[in-house]
C-alpha cells in the first residue's frame, strides 16, 4: 500500500512539475516541415529527419541526477533537452531491501526519435529513475491528474484504514508477544532435548543419557515420577546410574561475589572436571595484584566506593538490559569493591594518599642527630638521622617520601616486593599442580614432574626470595662511636659492618662461577683481618687456605713456594699514632662464607639434576606401560587405549613433555621477570599522582596572590583541574592498565603452573535459562 501511494505521489508530481516546464518552454506553431529543419538530423540515431519531439519524465534521488545528466548529454551528443527541480518533501525509495524517505529531483528529458527514446530510458532506469507517463496534450493531461487525484484519495484511505488494522493486530500482538515467545523457546528447549534422546522401535520409549549434580540426584527422579503422575501416565520413568569414562561437564557454583572473578577464569578457559579452580584464588590474589600496582589510600578508597555503589544498584538493576559497557561494568562490581579496597591497603602500607606523605601511624621514628645526641627534630632537613626508637609499626616511615634518594629506596623496596609476591604465587600454582596430580591419581607426574619443578623453581627463586628477606632482616650499618669515628675507626659495636651484597650479582655469580669465593657474603660470615678478626695465622689454623681469596692475601702463612722476602701477609688491623693519632696504615680484610657457597652449589646441582628427570622421566614410563599392549582394545566401550581418540605415539609423548619442560624452565625465568611490572606500575602510579599535585594543585595553592578573592579562585581552578586530570589519568586509564596487567599475571604467570583449562561448561536443561541468552 505504501508503494502504490507513493508512486501515485510522485505521478502527480511529474504531472504537476512537468505542466510548468511545458508553458516555459512552449515556442510559436511550426508546421512539420519547419520543425524537421529547425532539428539536427538524427539520422546516425536510427531516426528520421520528419521525427517529431518527445518527452520522457520521471523523478530519480537527488545525488544521482547530476551524473543521469551528463551521461543523457554524452549519449545524445547533445540532441536532448534535459530539465530537472528538486522535490520539496522527501519520497519513498523502494530500491533498497528497507523502504526509506529520500530527498528526490524530477526531470524531464525532450529529445527526438524513439531510438533515441529507447536509450535515455534505458540510462535513467541504469541510474535508478523511476519513470512516469506524460501526457502529450492539455485534455489528456486534465484527464491523467483526475485520475491521479482520484486513485490517491482511494490509496489514501485503504492505507489509513490497513494501518489501523495493523497497528490493531501489533497491539495485540504485542500483549501475548512475551508469553507467545517464552513457550516457543520452552517448546524448542524440549523438542531439542528429544532430539538428542535415542527412541527404542521396539519398546517405543525414549533413551536419554545426561549428567546431573550429584547433589540434585534425588530431585531430579522424584521430579521424574511426579510429572508421569501428573499426567496420568501409566508407564513411570526408569532411571538408572550409568558408570561412563566420559570427562563429565564441569559444574561450578557461584554467587553475586563469586561470578565476576569466575567469569575472569572462564574467559581463559572452563576448568577440567575435578581439577583445581582458580576462580577461588582468584577473589583474593587478583585483587591483591591489582592493589600492589595502584597503591594508594586516596585513590583505593575512591575505586572502593565506585564499586559499593554498583553493588547498592543490585536490586534496582538486576536482571535489566543495561548495555553492554554498563552490563560489563556492573558484573564487575564487587572486583571493583576489592580492588579498590586492597588498593586503599597497600595505599597504607605505602603511607600515601593522592601523593601526600601521610603518618597514619604517627611521625617518623627518625630524628635529626647533633653533637650532644638526638635533637627531637625531625630530619628532613638536617644532614644525618638516627632512629628514636623502635621502626614504624606499619608500612614504610613517612620521611622516605621527603628524602633525596625516595626514587632509589622506593625502586629496590618494590622492585623485591614484586620478586616476592611473583615467587610466592607462582609457587602457590606449582603446589595446586600436586593437588591436580593426586586427585587424577597420576603417581608418576608427582614424583617426576611436581617434585622436580618444585625442586628446580624453588633451588633458584624461592632461593633468591629466601635471600631478599634475609638482606632485609640483617643490619648491614656500622654506627660509629665519635671517638673512633675522627681517628677513622669502625666501632666496635653496632650490625656486622659490611656492605651489603647485590643480589643480582649474587644471583649471576651463582650460575657464571659457583665454585668461585664470595667475597661479599650474605650469610655465614666469617671474616679475616681487621679489628677483632683473626689474621692470616688464623687462617692456616682454620684450614681455610684452600680458598683462592684468603690464600693470595696469606702466602707465608698458607706456605705458598715463594722466596722470602718477595711476598707478606696483607690480612691486619688499621694501626694509629698514639701521640699524633694520624693513621699509619689502614686495615685489610677479607670476608668469606663457606656456608653460602656450599648451599649455593648443592642447590644449583640440585636444579639441575632436575631438568633432565623433568624432560625423560614420564615419556620413558609411558613407552614403557604401552609397550605391553600389542593390539588395540576392540571394546568401543573401552577409552583407556586412546588418548582423546589418537594411539600412543612415543614421539608426541616427548614432544609434549619437551614443550613443558622448556616452557617450565624458560618460563620460571620469564614469570619471574614478569611479576616486575607490579614494581613498574606502581611506581609510574605513584610519580603521576605526585606530578599532578605538585604541578597543577601546587602551583594553584603557592601562586602567590595575595588578592585573597583571586587567590580563592585560582585555587578553585587548580583544584578542579587536578581533580579532573586525576580521575581520567590514574582513576581510569591507569585503573584499567594496572587491571590488564593483573589479569596478564593471573592467567599467564599463575595459572600456567597447573590450569588445563580444556573442561567443557555444565548447560543444564533448565526452563529458567530463557531469556538470558544461555538456551543457545
Amino acid at each position: 500500500f505504501e508503494r502504490n501511494n507513493n508512486a501515485l505521489d510522485e505521478q502527480s508530481i511529474v504531472l504537476e512539475m512537468g505542466k510548468k516546464f511545458y508553458k516555459t518552454g512552449a515556442a510559436p506553431a511550426l508546421s512539420e516541415s519547419d520543425m524537421a529543419t529547425s532539428l539536427l538530423s538524427l539520422t546516425e540515431f536510427g531516426g528520421q529527419a520528419s521525427s517529431m519531439l518527445s518527452v520522457l519524465a520521471g523523478v530519480i534521488k537527488t545525488e544521482s541526477v547530476a551524473a543521469l545528466e551528463r551521461v543523457v548529454f554524452r549519449a545524445t551528443r547533445g540532441n536532448a533537452v534535459f530539465q530537472q527541480k528538486t522535490v520539496k518533501t522527501k519520497l519513498l525509495d523502494t530500491s533498497g531491501k528497507v523502504p526509506e524517505l529520500v530527498q528526490k529531483t524530477f526531470f524531464m528529458v525532450f529529445f527526438s526519435g524513439a531510438v533515441l527514446g529507447d536509450k535515455v530510458s534505458k540510462i535513467a532506469t541504469y541510474f535508478g529513475a523511476t519513470l512516469y507517463k506524460y501526457p502529450s496534450t492539455a485534455l489528456d493531461h486534465a484527464a491523467m491528474t483526475y485520475e491521479v487525484h482520484k486513485r490517491k484519495a482511494e490509496s489514501a484511505q485503504v492505507l489509513e484504514q490497513s494501518t489501523a488494522i495493523l497497528r490493531g493486530a501489533l497491539t495485540s500482538l504485542a500483549a501475548a508477544y512475551g508469553p507467545w515467545s517464552y513457550v516457543v523457546a520452552r517448546e524448542k528447549m524440549v523438542y531439542d532435548a528429544l532430539n538428542k534422546c535415542e527412541f527404542d522401535l521396539k519398546r517405543a520409549v525414549f533413551i536419554a543419557e545426561g549428567w546431573v549434580a550429584t547433589d540434585e540426584y534425588e530431585a531430579l527422579v522424584t521430579s521424574l515420577q511426579s510429572a508421569a503422575v501428573a499426567q496420568g501416565l501409566d508407564t513411570r520413568p526408569i532411571i538408572n546410574l550409568i558408570q561412563s569414562k566420559l570427562t563429565p561437564p564441569t559444574y561450578v557454583p557461584t554467587n553475586a561475589f563469586t561470578s565476576g572473578f569466575q567469569a575472569l577464569v572462564n574467559t581463559y578457559g572452563t576448568p577440567r572436571y575435578r581439577e583445581v579452580n582458580p576462580g577461588v584464588f582468584c577473589c583474593i590474589l587478583f585483587p591483591y595484584l591489582f592493589g600492589i600496582m595502584f597503591g594508594d589510600f586516596g585513590h583505593g578508597l575512591l575505586f572502593a566506593g565506585f564499586g559499593y555503589w554498583l553493588i547498592s544498584k543490585e536490586k534496582e538493576w538486576e536482571g535489566k538490559d543495561l548495555g553492554d559497557m554498563l552490563e560489563m561494568v556492573y558484573g564487575g562490581r564487587y572486583i571493583c569493591f576489592l580492588n579498590g579496597l586492597f588498593g586503599a591497603f597497600v595505599g597504607l602500607l605505602y603511607n600515601e594518599a593522592f601523593a601526600f606523605p601521610m603518618g597514619f601511624f604517627g611521625t617518623s621514628r627518625w630524628e635529626g642527630f647533633e653533637e650532644e645526641g638526638l635533637s627531637g627534630m625531625t630530619c628532613e632537613h638536617l644532614e644525618r638521622c638516627e632512629l628514636s626508637g623502635p621502626i614504624y609499626p606499619v608500612g614504610i616511615d613517612p620521611i622516605w617520601h621527603v628524602t633525596e634518594n625516595k626514587i632509589t629506596f622506593f625502586n629496590s623496596l618494590k622492585m623485591k616486593i614484586s620478586i616476592v609476591v611473583g615467587v610466592l604465587q607462582m609457587s602457590l600454582g606449582i603446589y595446586l599442580s600436586l593437588l591436580n596430580h593426586l586427585e587424577y591419581k597420576d603417581v608418576k607426574k608427582v614424583l617426576f614432574q611436581f617434585i622436580p619443578e618444585v625442586t628446580f623453581f624453588g633451588g633458584i627463586f624461592g632461593y633468591l626470595v629466601l635471600t631478599i628477606f634475609m638482606k632485609w632482616s640483617t643490619d648491614w650499618s656500622c654506627p660509629l662511636d665519635h671517638a673512633a669515628a675522627e681517628a677513622g675507626l669502625p666501632a666496635a659495636e653496632g650490625g656486622i659492618c659490611q656492605p651489603a651484597p647485590s643480589l643480582l650479582t649474587l644471583l649471576i655469580n651463582m650460575f657464571m662461577s659457583p665454585t668461585a669465593d664470595i667475597t661479599v657474603p650474605l650469610y655465614g660470615i666469617e671474616c679475616f683481618g681487621g679489628a677483632g678478626n683473626p689474621d692470616c695465622a688464623g687462617v692456616a689454623e682454620a684450614g681455610y687456605c684452600v680458598y683462592p681469596a684468603l690464600a693470595a692475601a696469606c702466602p707465608v702463612s698458607c706456605g705458598a713456594p715463594v722466596a722470602a722476602g718477595d711476598f707478606v701477609d696483607l690480612l691486619r688491623a688499621a694501626t694509629v699514632d698514639e701521640h699524633t693519632g694520624a693513621m699509619l696504615s689502614s686495615e685489610y680484610k677479607i670476608c668469606i662464607s663457606p656456608l653460602q657457597s656450599y648451599i649455593q652449589l648443592k642447590l644449583l646441582l640440585a636444579a639441575f639434576v632436575a631438568v633432565p628427570i623433568l624432560l625423560l622421566a614420564i615419556p620413558l614410563i609411558e613407552i614403557y606401560q604401552h609397550s605391553g599392549n600389542k593390539y588395540d582394545n576392540l571394546d568401543e566401550d573401552d577409552h583407556e587405549a586412546e588418548d582423546d581418540g589418537h594411539a600412543f605415539s612415543a614421539g608426541d609423548a616427548f614432544i609434549h613433555q619437551g614443550i613443558h619442560t622448556i616452557e617450565f624452565v624458560l618460563g620460571g625465568i620469564s614469570n619471574t621477570a614478569s611479576y616486575l611490572r607490579l614494581w613498574a606500575l606502581s611506581l609510574a602510579h605513584s610519580q603521576l599522582a605526585e606530578l599532578f599535585k605538585d604541578m597543577i594543585l601546587g602551583a594553584g595553592l603557592k601562586s602567590g596572590i595575595e588578592n585573597p578573592a583571586l587567590a580563592a579562585v585560582a585555587t578553585f581552578i587548580a583544584f578542579s583541574m587536578w581533580a579532573i586530570i586525576s580521575l581520567i589519568v590514574l582513576m581510569a586509564m591507569e585503573n584499567l592498565s594496572s587491571f590488564l596487567h593483573a589479569l596478564r599475571l593471573q592467567w599467564v604467570e599463575f595459572q600456567n603452573k597447573f590450569y588445563y583449562g580444556d573442561g567443557q561448561k555444565w548447560s543444564p536443561f533448565a526452563f529458567a535459562a530463557i531469556g538470558s541468552g544461555a538456551e543457545d
